[in-house]
């Protein structure tokens, strides 16, 4: 995963992580640990980020698989 890109990409859209957790029905430590790579952001937590910062699909595909697709 790409901390620094998901950081840059939050602090774009304007929302916090307080915000970003309770819309993943997560606390915010369990949202750190997960942007800390110590436990994996389902599928669903994906899709919900994407709309919540408004990630195009090149940008999901950066940040939550490495891919830097073209």
């Amino acid at each position: 995963m790409n901390v620094a890109e998901l950081r840059a990409s939050i602090a774009r859209a304007g929302v916090t992580n307080r915000k970003i957790a309770a819309e993943l029905g997560l606390s915010e430590q369990a949202l750190y640990n997960k942007m800390q790579g110590e436990s994996e952001f389902k599928s669903s937590e994906i899709k919900k980020m994407a709309n919540l910062l408004s990630l195009s699909m090149k940008d999901v595909n950066l940040i939550f698989f490495d891919l830097d697709v073209n």
